[in-house]
């Protein structure tokens, strides 16, 4: 992965916005709390547990590999299941127990729109007749305040399930209501990746500077995905490159996070086709098209794709009798500024006009269009339309799209986007026949224009002709919601109630602290160790009982490494490796201590450490030897140049095959990452078993940037299902646990805290 792709590891920015769940099961619980100390509890519990942008990066990489190396097809085993949290206006509120929670509130800016919700913008949006907010399942009902939107994300309906009743019974315990239960699901067969009308759905997201690689051969667009343009990631993330350019009155504390839309939008799927069948008999009697036209033809050219995803720009006509066509994004207008070939009024021009929009005679630069984008997340809801079907596959069945989006300015964006160009009849403007509103998705078709559009054509003498078209709404607003979603550390601020004016979140633990970066276990004496920090190593225990494992720092800074005589020479210790077969024997302990020389390069030394007071630590042969004697260390892509800490995979000590297995993490250019490893017993041959991954695919690690050290939690492990062991990492330290078995499915046990001392 390319070093300035740096946006892929971030644990604060939550997981959805930039990398995507991509998930065919979701639900979405409208939350809203009474007590505020349980749920400040609530949400303590449930920081850890909430998908970051490198956990969901590096599993979505991982099956995107596995995909293609099985032919397409997903791969079964690789699995996971995301929480996302948005908090509302009223949410934010609540948890901060602070009625003003902005400096000021700037007129026509995005904070407005935030703090009056999306029911108080309904008007300009086009949610009014059926769409009005009166009529909404969520989001308007005042007795029902709408605090937080919890996302659950899973690959299988079972995993859903599962979650989703984990996920309401802690709700429940802090006293919570669900207010709305949104389901999500991708549609079967044929029609997965489709919405209800049948068309291909997602495919023309933004690029994110930052986040995916560039083309070399083309600058400014995604590498491996033709005509995706590479956009600012501050346009979806406050202040995401740390420039500390934010919209008017959006205050520091937001920064890493963004805005959220929630909408709920029902299809009538056999209304909207029967509507393009009627105007497609008004077309043929106005001879704007041939008899032989189609249905398919005519919706093509109100969305601007075919079924497939296939752009009409570049298939005005579908092959017969060949494969469908596939899913483009490489699409230009500017050869179609009349909409000629993909109407003005199209859905896919209406919501990005691309490098196809005139004003005042002139082309309009494309980047204006790339300061609207906006990253959707949507997914169906409900059954196919099939009367046979039965149960849930009538007309009047609920099915639709659960829209949502996110940007960093709601009313730059989203609603700039809907108002000034999907609900606007004059947009494109300076048309001598009013182009009218986007006959999809408009909520304004009778209110607007009486939902009438100008189809562009040419006659069979080739002079240009324009037939009216008039269109209903087939697609209303159901429920909708503008919430919010924090950074992992604003997240963990408010779960202690503070959002700190400027924004500053007291941090946990204290990042001045000194970090531990290896630790070594006492020989004869249980829950006592020495820990390394600097060039220094300081006495630690332990107290663990009761379901609580703590440690503190003794003493007043310990003793400098020069008091022992073979570690003079070593002024810093950067991880500490149990030797097996060498644990208490004879009343010491071996290790392989891994530091950095004078010239840079880590080495490594075999020592031996006695349970004496003061501890003794001797050298066995006093001879540093390079990482090249690893064999292991090869490239995994990127060969292992710095050890930062080694964790015993529990059930293997030794496993099976007498080898002893380990995770371990080390420090690469792009991040830090893990392997694992085994050692023959005796000899100590090791060997790679698996290439790196990265922090990513361990639940427990969410929001570690960088594992300094781990160590055994003494009582825990081995030999219980359980194995719980001390992760240290930002002058800190948190409790997992990692379990038995083929999956070694881990947890966080106990929060991050600090170390005292």
């Amino acid at each position: 992965m390319p070093a300035q792709l740096t946006l892929r590891d971030s644990t604060e920015i939550q997981g959805d916005i930039l990398a995507g769940f991509k998930k065919d099961n979701m639900s979405l619980l409208l939350l809203q709390f009474g007590d505020v100390t349980a749920a400040r509890s609530w949400l303590e519990v449930l920081v850890p547990q909430i998908a970051t942008t490198r956990q969901v990066a590096e599993f979505n990489a991982r099956f995107s590999e596995a995909r293609r190396n099985s032919m397409g097809d997903d791969p079964q085993h690789l699995k996971a299941t995301w929480l996302g949290l948005a908090l509302t206006h009223p949410g934010l509120q609540f948890f901060t127990g602070k009625e003003k929670i902005f400096d000021s509130v700037p007129g026509g800016s995005t904070v407005e729109a935030f703090v009056q919700g999306a029911s108080d913008r309904a008007l300009a949006l086009g949610d009014t007749d059926d769409s009005d907010p009166k009529g909404w399942l969520f989001g308007y009902d005042h007795s029902r305040v709408v605090h937080a939107v919890l996302t659950i994300a899973c690959d299988t309906e079972d995993d859903l399930r599962n979650e989703l009743a984990r996920q309401r019974e802690a709700a429940s315990r802090a006293g919570a209501v669900v207010v709305f239960q949104q389901d999500g699901t991708t549609l079967p067969g044929n029609s997965a990746g489709k919405e209800h009308f049948g068309f291909k759905d997602g495919v023309s997201e933004p690029g994110v500077r930052g986040f995916e690689e560039e083309d070399p051969a083309r600058p400014g667009y995604v590498l491996g995905h033709p005509g995706t343009r590479l956009i600012s990631a501050d346009k979806f993330v406050v202040d995401a490159t740390g420039d500390g350019k934010r919209p008017a009155g959006v205050p520091p504390w937001m920064r890493n996070g963004s805005f959220q839309v929630l909408r709920r939008l029902h299809q009538d799927v056999p209304g909207w086709w029967a509507q393009v069948g009627i105007e497609l008999k008004r077309l043929k009697a106005a001879k704007a098209v041939d008899d032989q036209t189609t249905q398919e033809w005519l919706a093509a050219r109100l969305v601007g794709r075919w079924p497939s995803g296939a752009s009409v720009a570049n298939c005005p006509m579908k092959p017969a009798g060949k494969p469908e066509p596939e899913p483009d994004n490489d699409i230009t207008f500017k050869d179609d500024p009349d909409g000629l070939v993909t109407p003005l009024f199209s859905h896919l021009r209406k919501t990005n006009p691309r490098d196809g929009l005139v004003d005042g005679g002139e082309l309009v630069d494309e980047k204006f269009m790339d300061e609207r984008r906006i990253i959707r997340r949507g997914i169906p809801y409900g059954r196919p339309f099939n009367p046979t079907q039965g149960e849930g596959g009538g007309a009047d069945d609920p099915r639709g799209l659960v829209f949502v989006c996110y940007q960093a300015d709601l009313v730059r964006q989203f609603e700039f986007i809907q108002a000034d160009w999907v609900n606007d009849p004059d947009f494109p403007h300076d048309r001598p026949h009013r182009p009218g509103p986007d006959p999809m998705v408009s909520g304004q078709l009778t209110d607007v224009n009486d939902g009438q559009v100008s189809f562009e054509s040419r006659n069979a003498a080739g002079e240009r002709q324009t037939t009216t078209l008039g269109f209903r709404p087939f697609v209303r607003t159901e429920g909708a919601v503008y919430a919010f979603n924090p950074s992992l550390s604003t997240l963990r601020g408010l779960a202690q109630g503070r959002l700190e004016s400027g924004g500053s979140v007291t941090p946990v633990p204290d990042p001045q602290a000194r970090p531990v970066d290896a630790v070594v276990p006492q020989p004869g004496h249980p829950g006592r160790y020495l820990a390394f920090q600097g060039g220094r190593a300081v006495p630690l225990s332990s107290s663990v009982g009761g379901g609580d494992a703590t440690l503190a720092l003794e003493g007043s800074g310990g003793r400098p490494l020069s008091f022992w005589d073979d570690l003079h020479d070593i002024k810093r210790v950067d991880a500490a490796w149990p030797v097996p077969g060498r644990q208490e024997v004879g009343g010491e302990s071996g290790h392989w201590l891994f530091f950095t020389g004078d010239d840079g390069r880590q080495r490594y030394r075999y020592v031996l450490v006695d349970g004496q007071e003061p501890v003794r630590v001797r050298a066995d042969g006093n001879r540093a030897r390079p990482l090249s004697q690893w064999s292991s260390f090869d490239a995994a892509p990127d060969p292992v140049i710095h050890v930062d800490a080694v964790l015993p995979i529990p059930d293997k000590q030794p496993g099976g095959d007498g080898r002893y297995y380990y995770w371990m993490f080390h420090t690469t250019p792009a991040g830090q990452r893990y392997r694992i490893i085994s050692l023959q017993a005796g000899g100590y041959r090791d060997r790679r078993e698996t290439d790196d991954s990265g922090l990513g695919m361990w639940p427990s690690l969410a929001g570690v940037e960088h594992v300094d050290a781990v160590q055994t939690v003494p009582g825990r492990q081995p030999g219980n299902a359980q194995n719980w062991y001390w992760v240290f990492h930002k002058g800190g330290y948190r409790v997992i646990s990692v379990a038995d078995g083929s999956a070694h499915t881990d947890a966080v046990v106990q929060r991050d805290r600090p170390l005292p001392g």
